[in-house]
């Protein structure tokens, strides 16, 4: 049936071949499966961390909410397959929202006891006293390229006192 350009060819023909191209393409190994149900998503404990954190700077408002920074000043972290220090010179940014929810977004350096350096952005929310996070690694090729390859959810809470100015951050590989 001719569309109304008069060329025979529909939105509806157009929009299912993209989709047909796309899905071909981009994830050919699961053409003939049935789409997986995540009812429980198995998590794997990779690291737990101690951050330190410098004294809270308000930005102010924004459109967006309240900005507020947080130097991070450094720290460790230790997991089953990495362990290392974090390096002083990341930081925190969050935007405190007019729902009540503080958005969180956080860029750091991490040093495994190897050398080898692994940035990281965590980004997550608050809300009801919870928070939830999804961290993002990039690391060199090699050992720890895992961290590149996988999914990752964590929680923030707090550190123990003896740690100061400081958070506790855990992060679950998903399986």
């Amino acid at each position: 049936m001719p569309d109304a350009t008069g060329d025979g060819v529909t939105r509806r023909a157009i929009l299912g071949a993209s989709a047909a191209l796309a899905g071909s393409a981009a994830l050919p190994a699961m053409a003939a499966t049935t789409p997986e149900r995540l009812t429980s998503i198995g998590l794997t404990f990779a690291y737990e961390a101690i951050v330190t954190l410098g004294k809270a700077e308000e930005v102010g408002a924004t459109p967006m909410g309240k900005r507020i920074r947080i130097p991070i000043t450094g720290g460790r972290f230790a997991g089953p397959r990495i362990s290392g220090t974090i390096l002083p010179e990341g930081m925190d940014w969050q935007l405190v929202r007019a729902d009540g929810s503080t958005v969180l977004e956080a860029a750091y350096l991490m040093r495994e006891a190897d050398g080898t350096l692994i940035h990281i952005t965590n980004r997550g929310i608050v809300f009801d006293g919870k928070v939830r996070t999804t961290p993002v690694f990039e690391v060199p090729l090699g050992k720890h390229q895992w961290l590149n390859q996988g999914n990752f959810l964590g929680t923030v809470g707090p550190a123990d006192p003896a740690d100061g100015a400081a958070v506790r951050i855990t992060v679950y590989q998903l399986a």
